[in-house]
């Protein structure tokens, strides 16, 4: 039985002020909202199940400066790598990315200011969204698995599901680069990844999988998004560690070209399409 609900108990709508509460007022559900996107002097859009919805309330500058303080809880110097990237993750594993002027040293970029678009990706747990991919983990010839997509496919919310039906069962180890699977919060993970899964917070993909492999003995390891760091993925292989990731990718032939697949520590791909992370093509490599 497949069972939604917005990750966290705390409403992403509480970091917006008054446009949160122009938002929480209007007919749309949270439960429906897929993406709130603000844009300086430029109505709010909701993404939702049902399609996009444009409301009257045009944010300002300030108002998106605001936001920007809220999401990094007022103290913007402690949030530094995260505003060079152009995000910040927000409790409940929520998203919020953001562009503006880009600010330039010495040929690389340095920080960005005057934000003016924020996005922010609504995340959920659906359990049972991961069900079609529950024989193909647990299977004998079983190496890895890349669950592919285009972006809004259902990839992070199927690996979340995934990770928690893999975490009841065996050992996991899941590197939460950007606090979106398990949606840790003072070292308590908010979403239900399993009771036999540790989760590294915040690690980066290459050094947390390192960490993982040397001291935690996992059985399984998942991440998001991961394509290149293909001398991790052997890492995974040479030590009988079963690897699980997400990539953005338009096409079957498309994932079955990227570098981490030459590897052999893949032996399945599939990918997602239609709603909530529905499996439309599968790969045994």
């Amino acid at each position: 039985m497949i069972n939604a609900k917005i990750c966290g108990n705390e409403s992403v709508l509480s970091y917006l002020g008054t446009i949160g509460t122009v938002i929480g007022r209007s007919k749309y559900r949270m439960s429906d909202i897929c993406e709130i996107r603000l844009r300086a002097g430029l109505p709010v859009v909701l993404e939702t199940v049902r399609g996009r919805a444009v409301l009257e309330r045009r944010p300002s500058p300030d108002e998106i400066s605001e936001c920007i303080k809220s999401f990094c809880h007022y103290s913007l110097h402690s949030f530094e790598r995260e505003l060079k990237e152009g995000y910040v993750t927000l409790k409940g594993g929520h998203r919020a990315g953001f562009c503006g002027s880009a600010v330039i040293k010495n040929g690389e970029l340095e920080t960005i200011k005057n934000i003016s678009s924020i996005n922010i990706r609504i995340a959920r747990e659906i359990k049972g969204c991961a069900e079609q991919l529950k024989n193909i983990v647990f299977s004998e010839n079983f190496r890895g698995l890349l669950i592919a997509g285009k972006p809004m496919s259902g990839k992070t919310t199927v690996l979340r599901d995934l990770c928690r039906m893999i975490g009841n069962e065996h050992k996991l180890a899941v590197i939460d680069t950007r606090s979106e699977i398990a949606a840790s919060h003072e070292g308590v993970s908010r979403n239900d990844v399993g009771i036999f899964t540790d989760v590294l917070d915040g690690y980066g993909k290459q050094e947390g999988i390192e960490i993982a492999t040397r001291v935690l003995s996992p059985e399984y390891i998942a991440c998001d998004e991961l394509t290149g760091e293909t001398e991790y993925a052997d890492l995974c292989l040479n030590s009988g560690v079963k690897i699980i990731f997400t990539a953005h990718c338009d096409a079957m032939e498309q994932a079955k070209k990227l570098p981490v697949i030459q590897t052999g520590a893949v032996s399945d791909i599939v990918m997602l399409g239609g709603r909530m992370g529905q499996v439309t093509e599968r790969a045994v490599i």
